[in-house]
């Protein structure tokens, strides 16, 4: 039997809270400070199921905190991505949540077309084959952020099935 709609928020609420702390933990161990803005960005990003522009993140605080400079907000995020907790998705030019920030990895992010959803996964299938040829070209890797665009599961059977929403 499934959950009831008010469990599953409360799950997801605590499985939150439990991101954002590990966050600010995984900061301190590294010097840093996850501040109250940098928090609640962090906060906004993890919420979404989408990738999210810095504007978009804008208009979200402003309805806490009133209107927020744009050089604010991207330094907030520029501080999440040098952290490992956000990455950004050039190809859209938005961030989304990182599922695996304790530990330094490739991403891979699955980004759908129709609806705008992205998933991420951390596995090494690509790795050595990055790493090969940037040896080969002696170049030294800073970061790898692989973007798969196509169209999710929900929104193509939403086409083969047009009384299905995703």
């Amino acid at each position: 039997m499934g959950k009831h709609g008010a469990e599953e928020g409360r799950e997801a609420g605590t499985a939150q809270r439990r991101r954002l702390d590990q966050a600010a933990e995984l900061c301190a161990k590294r010097g840093q400070t996850l501040t109250p803005l940098r928090r609640r960005v962090f906060e906004i990003v993890l919420a979404a199921d989408r990738p999210l522009g810095a504007y978009d993140v804008m208009e979200i605080l402003a309805r806490d905190r009133g209107r927020v400079a744009p050089p604010t907000v991207y330094r907030s995020l520029d501080f999440l991505v040098s952290q490992g907790l956000v990455h950004k998705v050039l190809s859209v030019n938005g961030f989304v949540a990182c599922s695996a920030s304790a530990r330094p990895h490739d991403a891979q992010l699955f980004i759908c077309g129709s609806c705008g959803s992205s998933v991420e996964v951390a596995k090494k299938s690509h790795a050595g084959l990055i790493e090969e040829e940037a040896a080969a070209l002696d170049f030294a890797i800073e970061s790898v952020v692989l973007e798969v665009h196509g169209r999710c599961h929900a929104c193509r059977l939403a086409t083969a099935n047009p009384t299905v929403h995703p």
